[in-house]
């Protein structure tokens, strides 16, 4: 799907057409010895970040960046390492992305490296990283960022555990355990699970806590999530450019970037106050209705819900159940505290989730970028291509399924646990 070898000879125009069009931007092409005797030099690596984007990040985003790579389809393969943030609307915010040859602690080094100047990162103090149980990522994000809070996806834990330890209840407690955001709450939880199989807590253990379950979060980014979904759900959008020749993906990449800018700014036009839509979602007033307050006269209350007495500093925003510290949002126990004092909700959500800090993330816009037929005559060399890789053995016909992954009703599984095939059955009966 294009011509391959004109596109990469001409990679080193793209990215001065990049940085012209748009200033302040960072492109870094990484080339390499070819080991042809032509002379020319061959491609390595690709990183954009574009000027509006960091702006973006920056001005509106909180500090919790989702890492992740995903294998390319065109001729040369290669893979596609992506950095995505969150909007005020919890929705995926495109930062970086950098085209590489394969995947090694070298190559996510230098990746994070160029973001971590691009972004200010420092050395990741008060900064969350979420990513997938990747050593040479995690290896590699050790060294650029030693002080960050690095979660790993959930879902990937699940992925793992779950090969010695299946059915429907055990993943069920599982999540019970991640989504966990007290001590109290994580201890009854895996006291539950203990009772589903022998060893089946010292195996996820294994999985360090402090990793993947909420109880154990640190609280400065204002973002809960326990998976990575923000980088996949990336990656999954760009799935037909990852089929493309370099510079054409680049480009359909850049243009689906930008015109989400726009899109993105048309949408808060239609919210109906100053909060974001998703942030009123998480509002559970129903719930805090169930609670029983008492009152200090000060800023303390006990809230009672269910066997649980939580304990509120109402002028500190800071509760036991810790939900409204880690989220940015009143939890039930607040609601139902300020509803106590007749106070307004709404007004103690963190400003990360208004509508004047989304517009703040899109602000700024990537600028359109002419074609190749475009581009003014070459000064530059030319580059070589990398060798075309054949990957190793017969190309899979179907997406391989995650372990735990729910299959589509009415098909028996090949091959899984008696509980899934006997619910399965019974359904259909």
């Amino acid at each position: 799907m294009g011509d391959h070898v004109a596109e990469f000879n001409r990679i080193l125009d793209y990215r001065d057409v990049l940085l012209q069009t748009n200033p302040n931007s960072t492109c870094v092409v990484k080339l390499k010895d070819s080991e042809s005797e032509n002379g020319m030099k061959q491609f390595h690596s690709f990183y954009i970040c574009f000027d509006a984007m960091k702006n973006g990040f920056q001005q509106g985003c909180r500090r919790c960046i989702g890492v992740d790579g995903c294998f390319l389809k065109g001729i040369c393969k290669g893979q596609l390492l992506v950095a995505v943030a969150k909007d005020a609307n919890n929705q995926m915010y495109p930062i970086a992305w950098a085209v590489i040859g394969t995947e090694s602690k070298l190559t996510w080094k230098w990746f994070m490296t160029i973001l971590q100047n691009d972004l200010n990162l420092g050395n990741g103090s008060q900064l969350t990283i979420i990513s997938d149980m990747q050593k040479r990522l995690i290896a590699a994000a050790n060294e650029v960022f030693p002080e960050c809070e690095h979660r790993m996806c959930a879902r990937h834990i699940l992925a793992n555990w779950s090969q010695n330890f299946r059915g429907i209840e055990r993943r069920k407690k599982f999540w019970a355990c991640a989504r966990s955001i007290f001590e109290a709450q994580f201890k009854y939880n895996i006291n539950v699970l203990s009772k589903l199989g022998k060893d089946i807590v010292e195996a996820l253990i294994k999985y360090n806590k402090e990793k993947w379950c909420k109880d154990f979060f640190q609280t400065f980014s204002k973002c809960d999530s326990i998976d990575n979904n923000m980088a996949e759900s990336f990656n999954a959008w760009i799935l037909g450019p990852r089929n493309k020749t370099i510079v054409t993906m680049l480009e359909e990449i850049r243009v689906k970037v930008m015109s989400r800018v726009r899109k993105s700014r048309a949408f808060a036009e239609t919210w109906t106050d100053g909060i974001s839509p998703i942030a009123m979602m998480v509002f559970n007033v129903t719930r805090s209705m169930q609670c029983n307050i008492e009152w200090n006269g000060d800023d303390g209350f006990e809230v009672l819900e269910g066997v649980y007495k939580h304990t509120m500093n109402l002028g500190q925003q800071k509760c036991s159940c810790r939900s409204w510290e880690l989220k940015g949002i009143p939890c039930a126990h607040g609601i139902a505290a300020m509803n106590h004092l007749n106070m307004d909700v709404s007004q103690e959500i963190s400003s990360w989730y208004r509508k004047e800090t989304y517009l703040k993330t899109y602000s700024h816009f990537i600028q359109p970028v002419p074609n190749m037929e475009m581009w003014p005559e070459s000064r530059n060399s030319m580059v070589e291509p990398p060798e075309a890789r054949q990957m190793p053995g017969r190309p899979p016909k179907n997406r391989r399924r995650e372990i735990g992954e729910v299959r589509k009703a009415g098909k028996l599984p090949r091959m899984g646990d008696s509980n899934d095939m006997f619910n399965l059955q019974r359904s259909k009966s």
